[in-house]
């Protein structure tokens, strides 16, 4: 586990004890806060949760992990938690519109809530300024993931006209759509030809979803024979090299960040 990621997890949890303990009346009891993600079986949220567990056993509370996918399950992890007797929770929701029902739910339970990750969107469509988030600058990643693409083209001594890009996407997601504009623009600026990005709309963010995505693309483009691929995660890279391998491509073909 890297150390940013480390840092990142427990600041976000450390962020919603910080509030609960502004906020709420003093206790004798040991706190305890959830931390609800939407994949828990992710490499990234798996990391996130050791790191928050590590910090509520160095800093004396409790952490409850608890996997929401849906917006169904979302709701109930918030019930759990209350039932449980927790002061908050921090969040990654399977859908940032649902920032506004969760909020209502949680206060009529009495949770403070905290988002990490991807922030939460009120009903006009804009960010929930109100609710505390955590998060890192989407499209600057995406920067760093087409500036190192674009370096990897120049070490192998690729061509750009000769060479296609997939952009899976996922644009319900506010920090799925940051993150391949950046490498999106990134790619550009390196003398890429816009007319070789192809858009890859994904279902879900998961490895399978973005092979379904990216594998109409290959299909349709057999003239190009080099390819580079980027997303929002490693999950829907993983996913498209997997498309790339179904139509023959190898390792000196393709290039995922």
């Amino acid at each position: 586990m890297s150390l940013p990621r480390a840092v990142f997890a427990a600041s976000a949890v450390l962020l919603c004890i910080i509030a609960v303990k502004t906020l709420s009346p003093p206790t004798a009891e040991r706190i305890k806060i959830g931390f609800v993600v939407k994949m828990p079986e992710q490499a990234w949220f798996i990391n996130e949760i050791a790191a928050a567990q590590s910090a509520g056993r160095a800093h004396g509370f409790d952490v409850v992990a608890i996997g929401a996918p849906d917006g169904e399950r979302l709701m109930s992890a918030v019930d759990n938690l209350a039932a449980q007797g927790a002061a908050g929770f921090a969040v990654c929701a399977p859908d940032v519109r649902l920032g506004p029902a969760v909020i209502a739910h949680a206060r009529l339970a009495g949770l403070k809530v905290v988002t990490v990750d991807d922030q939460f969107v009120g009903a006009d469509g804009k960010p929930m300024i109100e609710v505390p988030h955590l998060g890192m600058s989407g499209y600057r990643i995406g920067l760093q993931v087409g500036q190192s693409i674009a370096a990897e083209m120049k070490h192998r001594g690729w061509q750009p006209q000769d060479v296609g890009a997939i952009a899976i996407t996922s644009n319900e997601l506010p920090t799925a759509v940051q993150r391949v504009a950046g490498a999106r623009d990134a790619l550009l600026a390196s003398g890429f030809l816009p007319a070789n990005v192809f858009e890859a709309p994904q279902r879900a963010t998961d490895t399978e979803s973005a092979s379904n995505a990216a594998a109409p693309v290959f299909s349709r483009q057999p003239q190009l024979k080099r390819w580079v691929i980027f997303a929002l995660n490693e999950e829907s890279v993983l996913g498209g090299v997997r498309a790339a391998e179904q139509f023959g491509l190898d390792r000196d073909q393709v290039i995922g960040i």
